[in-house]
């Protein structure tokens, strides 16, 4: 575990059966004590207690059984609990004073020597029991000539040396009884009592308004004064059935008195009366095997906020930048170009200067949700290699590694130019919806494909009626021809003048036939194409013994595979329907029609032979016929065709309903976005989506499209801009499209005169008819559908709120590089998620807003892990860092090679000289703390 502050669960007034109204046995042998310590801390264990304070009144008898078992705890099989895992044993003692006449919990470090526990009892004048005796002795209030007052109990416990520093005292405040602080007539010793933390027995919940009130800081009667509270339970029962019932989260890095303290005077970060809030996904070690700079080293990180600190190249920074490439964070593909390769080029010189020559590698472990992820990347092979929970180390690429641990992370100063990046500041909206949007994407993009597929076929059909139309023309006029050419026949008898009229009765039966065997063909075809999907049908079930409902899945599995039994017999069922056997019939009608229409060309031929004089009419008949029957033929084919098109303009406008649907959803999702984005920055921007459609690869599109029309640009730009200033920008572009297509579509008969149509949108942005004319020449209808189905991107819009009385706002961009800066950090602080990397935020930020900053600072390590570095002091102490990362030279001489010189959390002492000897503000940050916080 690192060397920071963690959370622990605490139980602050834990009685034992020396208390005289204890509800169970009474043990007096040390071997009986010694096993109801075991039993406690078993049943500590069991309640998920961390930590417990052992504060019997008036008595430390039974501290040191509870503080063995808990230091020879042992797991389910066996082994030593680990040091850092083992329960936390306060010893304490529940005073009973009589000014004021209250009770109070004294809480001793964790480690406070055992054999100087008397002293504390003589000072205070307690008289306890012997040790051997099965309760406390009688509970009397410690006498006021004794201890006059609050503020005299510290005086007199300050008095002990080794005491001094060392202990808490923290006030009884619950409602009501004569046990509490919380009385009439007591407001002037809370005012006056030193006291920064107090104790109630049960919940908060159980306060009253008044006492909540009072002890928040909000009643002026009571000096303003706030308070933190710790829950407690006041178990005092043999089967522990009261144990950690009511508790109180509380940070610290060593469990001692001062750090109580600390978490009493910072308690919106330290102190939690629910589990607390803390970031699912974070970075807990990097490993280093060997740099120029820093040479192996390996540095466990903080869950919550972690602060690097050092004097100037000492390698704060190099850390950083080490997490970063680990982490592949290698650049921002939306990053301006310039900016990137800066940013990028630094970086790679850094690996390639210190870490490449000595074939160094960087490891990076972080949870995600409590799943264990190790990054193993190779400076000289630049491997990646990744290996998840007890699995195996597989190599991946970087994309992997983004995917899995998406950080952000912003160097030095890049913060403050972010203001002016449009792109960047998309990514604020995009980032946490993400997903939301590449599904969206995705689906747009399946969209589009089936709008152009679709569209194909509607053309097609377009196309094919069109051609149906000339056909039944050609038709008209060819049977016109032949009713003259018959009628013009002379010397013919009435018997082979019938025979040769029936010779457009066999082609018209001829094309029934074809019709017949291509409609049967088509179902054929069908019933391959089921087949061969069958072939990779049904998937097999996974094992299901791990299922939760492993019965029912196996049942509906079964199921499931006996309806595909069902679908494949019913296939082969109609693909039977084609066998010859089933066919026999059919073909055999076909034969006998073939036989007689072999027996009519016969005495068809012999007809013709015996009219000499109308055989060029007879020619003449036959092409006529034989080009009737030619397109009876393609009527027939383009009637199927037609029918296997089925309805594309239904579908075209399901598939266009459904691309509009998905745009108005992304936009919806933006705006959501945009408006959580504006809360984040607490008000400081606004960001408008819905009018800001990005029409930069239309345009460009549309630029191509217009190419040798001789168009003016100007009304190109009209185009665009009526899309871009309408109500509702997307409404607009598709009534356009509409326009557009009605144009591109006039193409379809190249030879009809054209009538352009109506086009109230493109006339309106200055397109005149002769325009229109060459536009019409020049769009086909894959160039309409190209331009119409492009995806839309939104270029939110963003303004800086200046908050004033007026409300006033301005361009994003034109705000100083402090306010955007300070906007941006306040909405990265603001969201959840992967850890938050940034070199020196307090260079990019507003002074003025560091106060904010801070507060913001506290919210945010619940929620996402902050890795900083900094020399502002003030950002580290008031913002309360879990833990501080002391960089140093190696050699104040050398200036060549840095060292993680010390770690711990600002109530560590070495920490706090190393801030205070090398951050800027240091002595004055924690000047500030103490006139805010008591420190």
């Amino acid at each position: 575990m690192d060397k920071g502050a963690h959370f622990f669960k605490c139980d602050f007034q834990v009685h034992t059966p020396r208390d005289l109204n204890w509800s169970g046995s009474k043990p007096t042998s040390d071997e009986e004590r010694a096993a109801y310590g075991e039993s406690f801390i078993k049943a500590c264990r069991e309640n998920k207690l961390d930590a417990v304070a052992i504060t019997d009144h008036h008595d430390f008898a039974f501290f040191r059984f509870i503080k063995e078992a808990a230091a020879n705890e042992v797991d389910d099989v066996g082994n030593p609990i680990q040091s850092n895992q083992r329960i936390v044993v306060f010893p304490g003692l529940e005073l009973s004073l009589s000014n004021p006449p209250c009770q109070a919990l004294l809480i001793l470090d964790a480690n406070f020597p055992e054999d100087q526990f008397s002293r504390i009892l003589n000072k205070l004048s307690i008289n306890p029991n012997p040790d051997d005796q099965p309760s406390t002795a009688q509970t009397n209030n410690i006498s006021s000539d004794v201890v006059k007052d609050l503020n005299d109990l510290h005086v007199k416990l300050d008095t002990i040396d080794i005491l001094k520093g060392k202990y808490i005292i923290l006030p009884h405040v619950s409602d009501g009884g004569h046990r509490t602080l919380l009385r009439s007539g007591f407001a002037e010793h809370y005012k006056k009592m030193p006291c920064v933390g107090t104790y109630l027995d049960g919940s908060i919940e159980s306060l009253g308004t008044g006492n909540r009130n009072i002890l928040s800081g909000q009643d002026r009667n009571y000096g303003n004064k706030a308070v933190a509270i710790f829950q407690t339970s006041d178990s005092r029962r043999e089967d522990f059935s009261s144990l950690g019932d009511h508790t109180t989260w509380v940070k610290w890095a060593n469990p001692t008195a001062e750090a109580l303290r600390q978490a009493c005077l910072a308690s919106e970060s330290r102190m939690s009366q629910a589990q607390p809030e803390l970031p699912q996904i974070f970075i807990t070690e990097i490993d280093v095997t060997n740099s120029k700079f820093m040479g192996s080293f390996s540095l466990e990180l903080n869950q919550q906020y972690d602060a690097l600190i050092g004097g100037r190249g000492t390698g704060k920074s190099t850390i950083l930048e080490y997490l970063r490439w680990g982490l592949c964070d290698e650049f921002d593909a939306s990053a301006d170009p310039e900016d990137l390769e800066e940013i990028h080029r630094r970086r790679q010189n850094l690996i390639n200067r210190t870490l490449v020559p000595f074939d160094g590698e960087v490891r990076i472990t972080f949870l995600v949700n409590g799943s264990k992820h190790i990054v193993k990347r190779s400076s000289k092979s630049n491997i990646i290699l990744l290996k998840i929970e007890n699995g195996e180390f597989q190599q991946v690429s970087e994309d992997d590694i983004r995917q899995v641990l998406p950080i952000q992370a912003y160097s030095q100063k890049q913060l403050s130019g972010v203001g002016v990046k449009t792109n960047e500041l998309k990514r604020f909206i995009q980032k946490p919806i993400e997903t939301q949007l590449k599904n969206i994407r995705s689906q747009l993009h399946d969209c589009i494909q089936r709008i152009k597929s679709v569209y194909d076929k509607l053309i097609r059909k377009k196309e094919i009626q069109l051609e149906i139309e000339q056909y039944k023309l050609e038709i008209l006029s060819l049977n016109t021809q032949i009713k003259s050419l018959k009628a013009s026949l002379t010397g013919m008898s009435e018997e082979d003048q019938e025979i040769i009229n029936k010779r457009q009765k066999y082609d018209q039966e001829e094309i029934i036939i074809s019709n017949t065997n291509r409609e049967l063909t088509v179902f054929e075809e069908k019933a391959d194409e089921l087949l061969d999907l069958l072939t990779r049908y049904p998937e097999s079930l996974r094992s299901t013994d791990e299922l939760e409902n492993k019965e029912l899945i196996d049942s509906i599995d079964s199921e499931r595979l006996l309806k595909f039994e069902e679908i494949s017999k019913a296939v082969e069922g109609l693909k039977s329907v084609f066998s010859e056997e089933s066919l026999s019939d059919l073909n055999g009608h076909v034969k006998r029609w073939e036989e007689a229409k072999s027996k009519y060309e016969k005495v068809y031929e012999e007809a013709k032979e015996k009219s000499a004089s109308n055989q060029q009419q007879l020619q003449e008949i036959r092409r006529v016929e034989s080009r009737i029957a030619e397109i009876n033929r393609v009527l027939g084919e383009r009637n199927n065709q037609m029918k296997e098109l089925g309805n594309p303009e239904s579908l075209f406008k399901d598939e266009r309903d459904k691309w509009m649907d998905l745009h108005t959803k992304k936009i919806k999702l933006l705006n959501e976005q945009a408006e959580n984005f504006s809360e984040l920055s607490n008000g400081l921007i606004r960001a408008e989506v819905t009018k800001n459609l990005d029409l930069k690869d239309f345009t460009d599109e549309l630029t191509s499209v217009f190419a040798g029309t001789r168009i003016s640009k100007d009304k190109i730009n009209s185009i665009v801009e009526i899309i871009q200033d309408a109500e509702n920008p997307l409404d607009t572009f598709l009534d356009i499209m509409d326009e557009f297509q009605a144009i591109a579509e006039l193409t379809i008969s190249e030879n009809k005169e054209i009538e352009l149509p109506e086009t109230p949108n493109l006339t309106s942005c200055g397109l005149n008819e002769n325009n229109l004319e060459k536009l019409a020449s020049q769009m086909k209808p894959d160039t309409w559908i190209r331009l119409s189905t492009k995806q839309l991107e939104f270029n939110p819009e963003f303004k800086y709120c200046t908050g004033n009385a007026m409300g006033d706002e301005m361009p994003f961009s034109e705000a100083s590089a402090g306010q955007q800066a300070t906007a941006l950090l306040t909405v990265l602080l603001s969201q959840p998620g992967a850890p938050l990397l940034i070199d020196q935020p307090e260079d990019d930020i507003d002074n003025r807003a560091i106060d904010d900053i801070i507060k913001s600072v506290w919210s945010s390590k619940r929620r996402r892990q902050l890795i900083f570095t900094s020399h502002n002091a003030n950002l580290v102490v008031n913002g309360d860092a879990e833990l501080v990362i002391c960089c140093d030279y190696r050699e104040a001489s050398d200036q060549t090679r840095g060292t993680i010189k010390a770690q711990g959390s600002i109530d560590s002492k070495e920490v706090k000289d190393e801030i205070t000897s090398v951050m800027e503000g240091g002595e004055k940050a924690f000047k500030l703390r103490k006139e805010k916080y008591g420190f």
